[in-house]
């Protein structure tokens, strides 16, 4: 694993302080999610706390993902962490893998083209053999740390709790992935498979 990849410090800092190097590191693994959600690293990836801001962030956190409290939260990202939407990647890569190139092919070109799941399968077999183990976690990762960092925004949880919970999953992702350039390889190939 590449050295920027792998340092975890472990000093007592919270997120609010966005100069520490652990705080930096744990916005990385969300720093895709953050970007796409208009949050910029040239700001710290800090967020306008208005009320009218927290109020957008708990309907989107609702609407997109039933959280309205912090027992919501909590099983999102459990669900995560063990599941995610590597699950059905993983499940249509290890079919896949059970078939010659031509079996895959022919199997692929019998779903309808238009369905949802000709689109998974045809990103699934284009990408599975060219992804690390872990394959797309990073994009359940990189969600993870984004959703726990606007979990504390709207109250749902402490700085320390996030960091912890981060550093958790940031410690599983070191041990994935070997470098950055491979976390956020996998990450949009990922995203493109949810999409």
């Amino acid at each position: 694993m590449s050295e920027g990849m792998n340092q975890i410090m472990t000093t007592n800092t919270t997120l609010t302080n966005p100069a520490s190097k652990i705080t930096l590191w744990c916005y990385g693994l969300a720093a895709v999610m953050n970007e796409m959600n208009g949050v910029k690293l040239k700001e710290n990836y800090k967020l306008n706390k208005s009320k009218e801001n927290i109020r957008i962030h708990k309907h989107s956190l609702a609407r997109d993902w039933g959280i309205e409290n912090k027992e919501d939260l909590l099983q999102s990202l459990q669900w995560l962490l063990n599941e995610g939407h590597r699950h059905s990647f993983d499940e249509m890569k290890f079919f896949l893998s059970t078939l010659s190139e031509s079996d895959q092919l022919h199997y692929i070109e019998s779903i309808p083209k238009t369905s949802e799941t000709y689109r998974e399968y045809y990103i699934v077999r284009a990408y599975m053999d060219r992804l690390p183990l872990a394959g797309t976690a990073s994009w359940d990762w990189g969600r993870y740390a984004h959703l726990c960092r606007i979990g504390a925004f709207v109250g749902y949880l402490s700085d320390d709790e996030v960091l912890e919970l981060v550093k958790h999953v940031a410690r599983i992702a070191q041990q994935q992935y070997s470098s950055w350039q491979e976390f956020g390889t996998s990450f949009l190939i990922g995203r493109q498979f949810w999409w």
